[in-house]
């Protein structure tokens, strides 16, 4: 059986050459969504050099026999408002008034704060101490340069990027398409929401559980559909959610009872079919992973947890691979504080706890993990790897953050 790695290599290798669109939206319209293209300034920022300061403009060399007992006197040539364009050029023995943002003047290299100051006759400003050259200065092209990188083809674009986009007069941002996901649960035992239960039927928990989590990673769900154990449904609906969607993920009907049709459809529709059935990860076993139409085809066990688990370990790697996503998955270290030798499962919910300057790791769901409200009580998961070993108490794990 495929380990998580092999199968997500194989998964890689079959689908590594998936197109996937992008689109153009405005800069707001762009937050949280992956760049698809390097964004560069085209203009350095600030376009001029301004003054850090409400104060004078000033050549520093005149100010550097400055102090209390002997102040240096410059004449003020006037004022440059803010939003004006400096026009008047600062010589030896001059200064200019200059308000904090504003354009500094050609010639003068240094800022002196107006509290530093004092009027002195008609025309003329008392300066008490020394200043260097660029004090108090933001020089042109001190934020970004011309050409200089902003964002990176597969960054997220943060709130932060936001300031410098817009001051770099970028207003619209290329970025990758939201992958379009269909999901399709499967048995005879499902009801939708809104139904009333009859015994022996639950809740078709896990296909809304998929669509909050695919929202989360940024794609949209463009058909969500319940289909009963009758295979001819199942190949009709199959066929729809491939027509219409990026990525298909199927819940229940991977197993090998007589109502479990999964494979079989995949491998009724034009193209590959199914390449792989059952990877050594628990819960999630009997996965089964096709291509029909050219599409991806992901057949997920209806255990209460495994699809979770299953699309942030394997489909939610192949959608960041092919934007080639930038940023680390998210991740944190945390101390174990429960054992667990064997292990039954390979992949474990647990909750998180900071306390005395450490982050903590406890199960989720102490009396059965395989409750589906372990979900909701976790904050990620840790991948076993070594079963035999398991955990123990006191020891670091990396937890994979949901």
């Amino acid at each position: 059986m495929l380990s998580l790695t092999e199968a997500n290599e194989q998964i890689w290798k079959r689908f590594q050459h998936l197109p996937v669109g992008c689109e153009e939206v405005d800069v707001l319209a762009g937050l949280d969504r992956i760049v698809a293209a390097d964004i560069a300034s085209p203009v350095d920022v600030p376009g001029f050099s301004r003054s850090m300061c409400d104060g004078y403009a000033v050549l520093a060399s005149d100010t550097q026999a400055a102090d209390e007992g002997y102040p240096v006197l410059l004449s003020c040539l006037g004022e440059v408002p803010p939003g004006a364009n400096a026009a008047m050029e600062v010589k030896g023995g001059q200064c200019v008034y200059v308000s904090t943002g504003s354009m500094m003047p050609p010639g003068a290299d240094a800022m002196v704060m107006v509290e530093q100051t004092q009027p002195d006759a008609e025309d003329f400003i008392r300066f008490s101490r020394p200043v260097i050259s660029g004090e108090r200065i933001i020089r042109r092209g001190d934020d970004l340069k011309s050409g200089q990188l902003i964002l990176k083809r597969g960054e997220r674009l943060h709130p932060r990027h936001i300031g410098s986009l817009v001051a770099a007069g970028i207003y619209r941002v290329k970025v990758f398409a939201r992958p379009r996901f269909a999901i399709i649960s499967t048995g005879d035992e499902l009801v939708d929401g809104g139904q009333k239960l009859t015994p022996g039927q639950i809740r078709d928990s896990n296909s809304y559980a998929l669509q909050a989590f695919i929202t989360k990673a940024g794609g949209e769900v463009v058909r969500r559909v319940l289909v009963k154990d009758d295979r001819e449904l199942y190949r009709q609906e199959l066929a729809n959610a491939v027509n219409c969607a990026d990525i298909v993920l199927i819940t229940g009907g991977c197993s090998v009872g007589t109502r479990d049709f999964t494979a079989g459809v995949i491998n009724g529709l034009p193209g590959e079919g199914v390449f792989i059935q059952g990877v050594n990860i628990r819960p999630g076993r009997p996965l089964i992973v096709g291509e029909g139409m050219g599409k991806p085809i992901f057949g997920l066990p209806g255990h209460p947890i495994a699809p979770v688990i299953l699309f942030k370990a394997i489909v939610e790697k192949l959608w960041r691979r092919l934007i080639d996503y930038r940023e680390e998955a998210d991740r944190v270290t945390a101390v174990v504080d429960f054992d667990l030798c064997p292990a039954f499962f390979t992949h474990l919910l647990v909750q998180l706890e900071k306390r005395d300057r450490f982050i903590y790791a406890r199960l989720a769901s102490p009396g059965n993990p395989a409750q589906t409200s372990a979900v909701s009580r976790a904050d990620g998961y840790i991948w076993i790897k070594d079963l035999e070993t398991g955990l123990r108490r006191g020891q670091t794990a990396e937890v994979f953050l949901i």
